[in-house]
């Protein structure tokens, strides 16, 4: 008896349409005000928050070497610049913000395209096993967190898929000190220091910068390259710093060092002061930018061909 009262009670509330009409009431009053909060986060909100992420780099970084294993300054450099992605704040992460500054967001974009190529060539080429035949998991892991679409149109995860690539980083270095004494048959972890994978390791690198370079622009798109191409020099200077201390010797052999790599690493200096509010090809901003670009990458083109052809 107490049962079928209990069933009519749940039924009678569940038809009571003045219930149902303060629950469509509430529901409706909830959409409003998340649309206007959303409204409210483009306009003026993000236009507040937006100068704290305004500033674009126009310094290089300093580079910590390691003596004691080989590969760990690369490594570490390559970590050093998706680290001071997350330490200056990714615009990627913020529609509203990237909105009102797209210097900064396309730089950081440009960034991230290069650190990709950087984790492609230790997945590939540097960090590879050859004598296992396998990359290191860690990695590909890693190459794998920072591959997220910072385009999409939403609040994204990408600082957390970030934070993964530089804790797989970190394990790929433990691995790769723990290793170091080990036969190349029992190491996880390698490091491979030859010429040959120092210019596909280039040629990558050149192939990336070549890509924006070719970006076709209009007058509202001359901005977004400008700062594309920066970006993928800034990370550029990480990795190549990287690279200098690691293959020094190598690059002195095949007489590459003096001729080819530092009057390269000058030109990236260079590049990299380069700093406008607003870019304006009337001034020739872009197309200055663009000359230094590719003398960088004839730059990198010549040292590659010197590391095969010796």
């Amino acid at each position: 008896m107490q049962e079928s009262l209990e069933k009519e009670n749940i039924l009678s509330y569940l038809l009571n349409y003045t219930e149902w009409g303060i629950f469509i009431k509430r529901f409706f009053l909830l959409i409003i005000l998340a649309i206007i909060l959303f409204v409210l986060w483009f306009f003026p909100i993000s236009l507040i928050v937006a100068p704290f992420y305004s500033i674009t780099t126009d310094k290089v970084p300093v580079i910590k070497t390691y003596k004691d294993i080989v590969g760990k300054t690369t490594t570490d450099a390559l970590k050093s610049g998706l680290q001071n992605l997350l330490d200056e704040g990714l615009v990627t992460n913020f529609v509203g913000v990237r909105t009102w500054i797209d210097n900064k967001y396309y730089e950081q974009v440009g960034e991230i395209e290069m650190y990709r190529i950087g984790l492609y060539t230790l997945e590939n080429n540097l960090a590879r096993n050859r004598g296992t035949g396998g990359a290191n998991e860690h990695i590909v892991q890693a190459r794998s967190d920072v591959y997220a679409d910072f385009r999409i149109p939403m609040f994204t995860s990408y600082s957390t898929r970030v934070k993964e690539a530089i804790s797989n980083i970190n394990i790929y270095l433990k691995q790769l000190k723990e290793d170091k004494n080990k036969s190349m048959a029992k190491k996880r972890a390698v490091f491979i220091v030859n010429s040959d994978n120092l210019a596909v390791a280039l040629d990558r690198l050149k192939q990336q910068l070549q890509t924006n370079l070719m970006l076709k622009t209009t007058f509202t798109t001359q901005d977004d390259k400008f700062y594309r191409i920066k970006g993928n020099l800034i990370a550029m200077y990480y990795i190549l710093k990287g690279i200098e201390y690691d293959f020094k010797s190598k690059m002195v052999d095949k007489t590459s060092y003096e001729e080819n790599f530092v009057p390269m690493m000058d030109l990236l200096k260079q590049a990299i002061a380069q700093n406008h509010i607003v870019v304006l090809e009337s001034l020739g901003h872009l197309s200055k930018l663009v000359k230094d670009a590719s003398l960088i990458s004839q730059k990198l083109a010549e040292l590659r061909d010197k590391l095969r052809n010796g």
